[in-house]
């Protein structure tokens, strides 16, 4: 049976897959001059997005890690919530960038590329078990 914090990420998740969906037929309305030269500026976006993604696989570990010195102030429910908040939005920051490099002139397949990687991350993302339950 599902926890009730399994499903509010759950909702989460449907919410940002739909604004990623959003995303990309904004991307599509009108017209923008691209360009098939990747400038400076755009090479410090796609590092920014691959900064995003895999932050979103290491994130959690951090977070239990600096929330196990300080047990006073977290939870093992509050940090494990709040992992999976940031890996779900670090997953959307993705598809923001993609949509940033599309403004910026960014050719439309590096563009499409972070928009399908936004949403594979958002779709294999799982939150597991709640900490009360991982627990003997």
């Amino acid at each position: 049976m599902s926890s009730p914090e399994r499903q509010q990420l759950r909702l989460v998740q449907i919410g940002l897959i739909v604004f990623i969906v959003v995303c990309f037929f904004v991307s599509r309305i009108g017209s923008v001059e691209t360009r098939d030269a990747i400038s400076p500026l755009q090479w410090l976006v796609v590092v920014a997005a691959l900064w995003s993604a895999i932050s979103g696989f290491t994130v959690q570990r951090r977070i239990d890690r600096v929330g196990s010195r300080s047990p006073r102030r977290s939870t093992p429910l509050g940090r494990w919530r709040t992992g999976h908040l940031v890996r779900l939005w670090t997953a959307t920051a993705v598809g923001l960038w993609g949509l940033f490099l599309h403004y910026l002139g960014s050719p439309n397949w590096l563009v499409d590329v972070f928009f399908g990687f936004a949403m594979l991350l958002l779709l294999i993302w799982r939150p597991g078990a709640t900490p009360d339950q991982a627990e003997p």
